[in-house]
């Protein structure tokens, strides 16, 4: 199974290791990873933020942020959603590191972490989760810049838009 993810990963795998970024982390969520979240959204929940990196202990894979919950999705032959609500959230932590920013979260007894992120992505993220647990980000990471956060705005938006069409339909 290893081999196949690397052999399906390669060129971004070189690309993160030699480089020291994640070429997939700055990019749309796909529609198999929109339908991955798709199930798990209410009707009144909105996409606040989303961050692709890669989740420790599995591949490829995502989180998002919504009013109420984190999504937690492992992409792999079957996409894997956990879900942590909002509220029950102990700590945030972001920090930079060799192959982008890294992600970690804790609360419910369980601890999720993403590394390998942009750091736009990473900050709102991190910002999302600590506004609505009322916790405060912990870590070294370094403030993104405007230009940055403003993409990781429109990625959310995006994301936003094309898993919940007509909240925003009828939002317009």
């Amino acid at each position: 199974m290893f081999l196949i993810d690397f052999l399906r990963d390669h060129d971004h795998l070189w690309e993160m290791f030699l480089e020291g970024r994640n070429p997939e982390s700055e990019r749309l969520l796909n529609t198999a990873e929109i339908d991955a979240v798709r199930p798990h959204l209410a009707a009144d929940d909105a996409i606040r933020a989303c961050v692709r990196g890669r989740i420790v202990g599995a591949n490829r894979g995502f989180w998002v942020v919504t009013d109420r919950l984190l999504l937690v999705v492992e992409m792999g032959l079957k996409p894997t959603v956990r879900q942590l609500p909002l509220a029950h959230v102990d700590f945030i932590g972001h920090e930079a590191g060799k192959y982008g920013y890294g992600l970690s979260v804790e609360g419910d007894g369980r601890r999720f972490a993403l590394y390998a992120a942009a750091p736009g992505l990473a900050q709102l993220v991190a910002e999302s989760v600590a506004r609505v647990s009322g916790t405060s980000p912990v870590g070294d990471a370094q403030p993104a810049g405007d230009a940055a956060l403003a993409h990781a705005r429109y990625l959310a938006l995006d994301a936003s838009v094309r898993a919940q069409p007509v909240r925003h339909l009828a939002a317009a």
